[in-house]
């Protein structure tokens, strides 16, 4: 298994597995870096196994098409594995394949799931399977597919073929059509264990400001500057946290983020200890809020980061 922890969530995969009684489609949920492909990849090679275990066993045909794509998906080594399709002289990108004929793996495509992409796996998913029982297709990062792409993939589960089992993930299962969420069960993955945590990244000093994420403590070892910028943003002068503020607009997306993640847990920890009243911790939360939101749409970080500093001086 890939799948390092999570026991719960485990369980009831397994039980499908043995039951025979398996959803036409689930829905894995949680934060970035607990586990939630590793899982989706676990089920998806076990559903097409032709072995006798439970989980996938690794030696049969069917195992040995499947693995090599599996472990390119979690290690993040999938440039050989696009699949794309030409349309008057484009190429676009639809879905990642390999040897096993019955499976795919549908990532987004910059930011964004596109309608092309659903319209590509729907008609992958009524096809007969040619290897094992069953088809098995993942859609990584479902709450990033657009509103007609997430249209197009409710007909498929209005309609699911019988053979196909469909695997979503998401980091914000509100960001799903709310039709999409009825027709799948749910599965919610919560943050590692400090002991997994320690085992997969050798770091269990990190777990505390990672959130006991592995996506996230790989992003705070490697930008100790943002963590320190923070901190002197927090407690600077105000010509030190201007320059920090305008500084922000060179730094890349998870950057960004992560200084933006790590301000919010600085102001939370002040308003628990009581140095923070509470109509200014709203305030800041909703000026959070806001930032994050606009950052998509092209919005300076400075000038939330300038804005939200007048706040937090008040």
């Amino acid at each position: 298994m890939f799948l390092k922890d999570q026991e719960r969530a485990r369980l009831i995969i397994e039980k499908f597995l043995t039951s025979g009684k398996i959803p036409s489609g689930l829905l894995i949920y949680g934060s970035s870096g607990v586990g939630k492909t590793s899982l989706a990849v676990d089920f998806a090679g076990s559903l097409l196994c032709l072995g006798d275990s439970t989980w996938q066993c690794g030696s049969c045909n069917s195992c040995r098409a499947f693995l090599p794509l599996g472990t390119a998906i979690l290690e993040d080594e999938t440039a050989s594995y696009r699949f794309e399709e030409e349309v008057s002289g484009k190429r676009r990108f639809l879905y990642l394949r390999g040897e096993h004929p019955d499976f795919i793996f549908v990532p987004p495509d910059g930011n964004t799931i596109k309608i092309d992409q659903i319209r590509a796996l729907k008609e992958f998913a009524y096809r007969k399977p040619a290897l094992s029982e069953r088809k098995a297709v993942i859609i990584d990062r479902a709450d990033l597919m657009t509103v007609e792409a997430g249209n197009a993939l409710l007909k498929v589960l209005e309609e699911p073929p019988e053979d196909t089992i469909l695997i979503l993930t998401a980091e914000s299962k509100e960001a799903i059509l709310p039709t999409i969420r009825s027709r799948t069960m749910e599965i919610l993955l919560g943050p590692l264990t400090r002991e997994a945590f320690g085992e997969i990244t050798g770091r269990s000093d990190l777990y505390e400001i990672s959130g006991g994420s592995v996506t996230r403590a790989t992003l705070v070892s490697s930008n100790a500057d943002i963590i320190e910028m923070a901190q002197k943003f927090m407690e600077a002068d105000p010509l030190i946290s201007y320059r920090i503020a305008t500084s922000s607009d060179r730094w890349d997306t998870d950057q960004k983020n992560l200084f933006l993640d790590l301000i919010e847990e600085k102001i939370i920890g002040s308003f628990r200890e009581g140095s923070m009243e509470y109509d200014r911790f709203e305030l800041i939360q909703r000026r959070l809020g806001e930032i994050r939101e606009g950052l998509p749409r092209g919005i300076k970080l400075s000038l939330g980061l300038m804005a939200l500093y007048d706040l937090m001086e008040v």
